[in-house]
């Protein structure tokens, strides 16, 4: 078995196809069982990872870990499934950008949160943005279901660019320090 593992091809193209167990055919899915995801990657990892295997290289150990990173993490997830899928490409910045464009107040509430963050003094109040957040975040994710469901490249697509303001946002929030200016990425 070791021999067929260590000539598996992982392929960063569908990251859904590294995982068999989890992901039959390779079939790509927005609802991901994580304790699954993560049990079969360890196993994976134990039987690819250049400490583990001499006869494995690096190479495969890493983009192990791009897909497994890629699917748990659901932003990157949706960027993956769109590509993949739908042709649409969110990394580059000018298609996202179009994409925002379609809700002009996205940017504005966007700011207007991490306005708020920058002039918080206590710990308490950045708390109390950080939980509005993962409550926001989880409700696009709802939604990201749902579009990816009907397969709605274009729905899913503005949800993923917002997805990446929030997310945005939520890094801010875990470096917020009094008085420290923010940069909010996107």
């Amino acid at each position: 078995m070791l021999k067929l593992v260590s000539r598996r091809c992982y392929s960063v193209r569908n990251a859904f196809k590294v995982f068999p167990s989890t992901f039959a055919a390779g079939q790509w899915s927005w609802d991901v069982d994580l304790r699954g995801l993560r049990k079969e990657y360890r196993s994976l990892q134990a039987q690819e990872h250049p400490d583990t295997n001499c006869n494995s290289d690096s190479s495969r150990s890493s983009e192990l870990n791009h897909a497994y990173q890629t699917i748990r993490v659901p932003l990157l997830r949706a960027q993956h499934i769109l590509k993949t899928q739908a042709g649409l490409d969110l990394d580059n910045e000018a298609g996202a950008q179009n994409i925002a464009q379609q809700d002009p107040n996205l940017l504005m509430r966007v700011l207007d949160v991490h306005e708020e963050l920058e002039t918080l003094g206590s710990e308490e109040d950045v708390r109390r943005i950080a939980l509005e957040n993962r409550a926001r975040m989880a409700e696009l994710n709802r939604q990201l279901g749902e579009a990816f469901g009907r397969q709605d490249w274009d729905r899913a697509a503005q949800l993923t660019v917002e997805l990446k303001y929030w997310t945005s946002l939520d890094r801010a929030v875990k470096e917020w320090e009094p008085g420290k200016r923010l940069e909010l990425h996107h």
